[in-house]
């Protein structure tokens, strides 16, 4: 078989383009709003933001700071969802991802590998994971704690002398604020709860107790935990060619059955 230098030349282009594609850089992610209520205060890139539910916006270097009796919760472009409750800061220094391929569902499988580096400083979030790809890391940061989240259900609490976090499924690895940089954490289990105090209180080897969250704890925040799930499943993502680049973009999902429309004739009146 006669193979011209023609052929060779476009093989040779289509692996550069593959090997191109694959170890381009990461790029800033994005988030969705899948539902807000009450005041919430969102600033990024030196600006406030005004949002509302089905909007979509960058969320690297974000601070958003919620009021009494109010809330959001958003969809990362990763699939991850986050419940932020009411009368909580939360900063999000760090959201970025490789590009992905149009058509992935986000919705059940992390598209792309993610870096993501949250700070609470106080309320409470919830974290709401679909798998995540080998490689990605997810880090939220008290001011007792630092929270390393491998899924699938985490929620963190921070109190004045206190950080709490329960994982309702799936694993992280807790370390107090002040343990050895190179220390790996305590790795909490479903259905655990690890207490981080305040190191001024305490030794470093007494800051952290494990114990098995409380049923009536899990009943009082069904909904909440409910909310997360619901958002995941409401909006896919991809990259697109942007005017700076590749860049992520929000689609929100039709259902594939409408309602049925019914219609009243005056005979049936």
């Amino acid at each position: 078989m006669n193979i011209t230098p023609r052929v060779i030349l476009g093989a040779v282009a289509f692996c550069a383009a593959v090997i191109a594609g694959s170890a381009q850089e990461f790029i800033p992610g994005k988030i969705y709003v899948a539902e807000i209520a009450g005041g919430v205060a969102y600033t990024v890139a030196g600006g406030t933001q005004e949002l509302k539910k089905g909007v979509s916006l960058p969320v690297q270097g974000a601070r958003n700071e919620t009021t009494p009796a109010s809330h959001i919760v958003w969809v990362y472009s990763n699939g991850t969802s986050l419940y932020v409750d009411e009368k909580t800061v939360i900063q999000v220094a760090k959201f970025e991802q490789k590009p992905f391929p149009k058509g992935t569902d986000t919705t059940v499988t992390e598209p792309s590998v993610s870096h993501t580096v949250g700070r609470i400083n106080q309320g409470r979030i919830i974290i709401t994971t679909n798998k995540l790809m080998t490689g990605t890391t997810m880090v939220y940061i008290t001011p007792h704690a630092q929270v390393k989240v491998r899924g699938k259900e985490v929620v963190i609490e921070v109190y004045d002398r206190e950080s709490r976090i329960y994982v309702v499924n799936g694993e992280v690895s807790v370390s107090p604020v002040g343990a050895s940089a190179d220390g790996v954490g305590q790795v909490i289990h479903s259905g655990q709860e690890a207490v981080v105090t305040d190191s001024s209180i305490t030794t470093t080897s007494s800051q952290m107790h494990v114990v098995p969250i409380d049923q009536f704890y899990l009943d009082s925040i069904a909904s909440q935990l409910a909310a997360g799930e619901r958002a995941q499943k409401i909006v896919v993502f991809e990259t697109a060619a942007g005017a700076d680049g590749a860049e992520i973009q929000a689609n929100p999902v039709v259902p594939s059955t409408l309602p049925v429309q019914m219609t009243v004739s005056p005979a049936t009146l």
